[in-house]
């Protein structure tokens, strides 16, 4: 039986319960979702390395998105994602370059969560997070970024929002109890019919919806009850998985947190506001 490292069971921890939050636990896997294919290949997973028995094992932790090249340095390239995906490692002694990332559709895991059957790694060479992360329960700041050595040739980034542009749509009537956000990511799958809550890893990068169901000048909130017309959400695995405005490439918030058992809400860090933008704008070239 493989002993999980200290440092995965930490993230773990961190991508649970997304401490500086003061929500609930921070979700991280899709609900009541489907495969989600070719439909998103610029999402990808999270994962960190350790070297077991002379062998290279990754542990995949958290999900996220392929933002572009780095500003400057074009030949590198920024995964995004939320900060209490990577917080943690500077003191457990994890170096950026244990951090790994796939886009692969079909990731899978042992019982220890150990990422199998998969070639296509991109290995990290910095890693960053929001000076001010955790410094606020109101805003936790949790902005993470990624700097990747390569990623898959072709990969198309995600559209970043302007700024303001979540405002803009609410005051035009354009966020409604029935306007629905696309979520996407890796992690395990909840269910809830015939006994307590479950939850298995999933067959590979799925995808769900979630309808709106608040904004504040921090997060977006929805709702992920699947009783509604088949929508769903996120779950534990899931965090830092982008919100895609329903049918677009167009990413407006990262998941944060959410309910215990991801059934009911989850709340996602917004990237239309100024201190988004601030952080990534170090990064990435922002419309």
């Amino acid at each position: 039986m493989r002993r999980i490292p200290r440092a995965v069971a930490i993230a773990s921890l961190a991508s649970a319960v997304a401490a500086f939050c003061a929500l609930a636990p921070a979700a991280s896997a899709i609900g009541n979702g489907v495969p989600d294919g070719d439909a998103h290949p610029n999402v990808g997973m999270l994962a960190v390395g350790f070297e077991e028995d002379g062998e290279l094992v990754r542990y995949g932790i958290c999900s996220g998105s392929y933002g572009g090249p780095r500003i400057g340095q074009p030949e590198l390239k920024v995964f995004v994602t939320a900060a209490h995906c990577v917080a943690w490692a500077p003191e457990e002694g994890v170096g950026a370059d244990q951090f790994w990332v796939t886009f692969d559709a079909n990731v899978t895991f042992d019982s220890t969560g150990a990422v199998t059957s998969l070639n296509d790694w991109h290995r990290a060479s910095e890693v960053a997070f929001d000076a001010a992360f955790g410094a606020s329960h109101a805003n936790p700041h949790d902005y993470g970024a990624v700097v990747l050595e390569s990623a898959p040739a072709g990969l198309a980034p995600v559209e970043w929002p302007t700024a303001g542009l979540l405002d803009t749509l609410a005051a035009r009537g354009g966020l409604r109890p029935d306007t629905v956000f696309d979520n996407v990511g890796y992690g395990l799958v909840p269910s809830f019919k015939q006994g307590p809550p479950r939850f298995e890893f999933a067959p590979g990068r799925m995808s769900s919806t979630s309808r709106f169901m608040g904004l504040t000048h921090t997060y977006l909130k929805l709702n992920m009850n699947s009783e509604l017309e088949e929508n769903g959400g996120v779950c534990f695995g899931d965090s830092g998985s982008p919100k895609f405005i329903h049918d677009t490439n167009m990413v407006v918030a990262i998941t944060t947190g959410g309910d215990a058992i991801c059934r009911a809400n989850n709340y996602n860090s917004r990237l239309d506001t100024s201190e988004a933008r601030a952080f990534y704008g170090q990064y990435l070239a922002l419309p």
